[in-house]
């Protein structure tokens, strides 16, 4: 009797070793947690990609972004009341396992790793992209090695200070999207010494619509891909702490915020400059 107790409790021991919340520590709290999802969602989508958008919308873009958001805030609720039920670490492809198949898991994950790789391989190329403008004698494979070491080191590091790390580099994003937004606006409106540029942008060069509703159609599969990284949240709830307050509240702050910043930088930077250039 002694030696089947013994062997229940090593089995048990065991399998929690080997279990997918093993090693896991929840130290990532709501404010980390909110950053770390701005962060990951302001990037190439934005600040490289609405090149791609805007000539296929022209100042229609304000309208796909809008579409997008609130497709984001569907998602990004369901995603929160499943990972406050399941704050795992496999996230979304525990949900599909459970309740679909073990087969849907293994989709769910090998589709998201094959999208962040290629997200990622996007996010060190833009890196290269920004930094040959400003250094163009620098090699861009050069800046592309510097910003994957950079990466790979950030990961290595304990949950808590990986969080504390993204939140400030976070920070950073959102301190800049607004001082543009509010830049963008002075300009606009003729706050200073310079005229005001208004709104003409919007209306000349074709129109608010120059491709009609198809534009704003064609857009919005590349717009949503700018939304992610709100399911972050999800991703990172097997580290969270106090999970079934902090990830509902995360959700609604990153979501609401990233509408705000999006569509208010596309309006101001659609505004000052005429879309066709």
């Amino acid at each position: 009797m002694a030696d089947s107790k013994g062997i229940a409790a090593l089995t048990k021991r065991v399998e929690s070793d080997y279990s997918p919340e093993a090693g896991l520590h929840r130290r990532l709290t709501e404010r980390q947690l909110s950053m770390i999802a701005i962060g990951g969602a302001i990037g190439v989508g934005l600040f490289l990609g609405t090149s791609i958008t805007i000539s296929l919308a022209g100042p229609g873009l304000i309208v796909t972004y809008l579409l997008g958001a609130g497709i984001a805030v569907v998602v990004a609720y369901v995603i929160a009341e499943m990972a406050v039920v399941h704050p795992a670490a496999g996230s979304f492809g525990v949900y599909a396992e459970k309740y679909l198949h073990p087969w849907a898991g293994f989709a769910v994950r090998a589709t998201y790793g094959i999208v962040q790789i290629i997200a990622i391989g996007a996010e060190v190329t833009a890196v290269a992209i920004y930094f040959a403008f400003w250094f163009p004698a620098v090699p861009q494979w050069m800046w592309v090695g510097i910003a994957s070491v950079f990466l790979v080191t950030l990961n290595a590091l304990q949950v808590n200070r990986f969080g504390e790390f993204e939140y400030w580099f976070a920070l950073i994003k959102v301190v800049a999207i607004v001082c543009f937004i509010g830049i963008g606006t002075a300009l606009i409106v003729g706050l200073g010494k310079r005229p005001a540029l208004g709104l003409v942008n919007f209306t000349q060069h074709g129109g608010f619509l120059p491709f009609g509703w198809r534009g704003v159609w064609l857009a919005l599969p590349i717009v949503i891909t700018s939304y992610m990284g709100i399911e972050v949240i999800a991703v990172t709830s097997g580290e969270a702490e106090n999970p079934e307050k902090s990830i509902p509240r995360a959700m609604r702050n990153i979501v609401y915020r990233l509408i705000i910043f999006y569509v208010l930088a596309v309006t101001v930077m659609l505004a000052l400059v005429p879309w066709k250039n």
